[in-house]
């Protein structure tokens, strides 16, 4: 089963080969200014057309992801592992997708976690703000 999303404008639009396993609604502070519902896949399950402007966080000691936008509406779209940060640690067998660029239909059944990315520090696992839930 296929899914088509799209950003706001529609200039951007994505399609994935498969729903994702399960969903992320992390409360970091680039997740809840940007809008970011994720679901992950590895690169070539995933089709964008249309371009994207990349942002690299600068808050963090170690940047590990550039998260894609639309320059026209800013939609935020995908993010993908830095280079540099793959040489070094590996990882870039997976990206994340704005999941919000779907249709709500599409994403139900799915699992939705709701990770404490606030309070990360990488130092240990990531702990949850609140339990799972299953998407109506």
């Amino acid at each position: 089963m296929s899914l088509a999303g799209a950003c706001h404008c529609g200039r951007v639009t994505i399609e994935l080969d498969r729903p994702p396993e399960y969903l992320n609604d992390c409360n970091c502070t680039l997740c809840v200014t940007r809008g970011g519902l994720w679901g992950y896949f590895r690169p070539d399950e995933v089709r964008i057309d249309g371009d994207t402007t990349a942002y690299r966080r600068r808050d963090l000691a170690e940047t590990a992801l550039a998260l894609h936008f639309c320059g026209k509406c800013g939609s935020p779209t995908h993010w993908v592992a830095l280079p540099e940060y793959v040489a070094r640690h590996g990882g870039g067998d997976r990206m994340g997708v704005n999941m919000k660029l779907f249709a709500r239909d599409a994403l139900s059944g799915i699992e939705c976690r709701f990770p404490d990315g606030l309070r990360w520090d990488e130092s240990s696992e990531c702990g949850v703000v609140r339990p799972s839930e299953i998407m109506p």
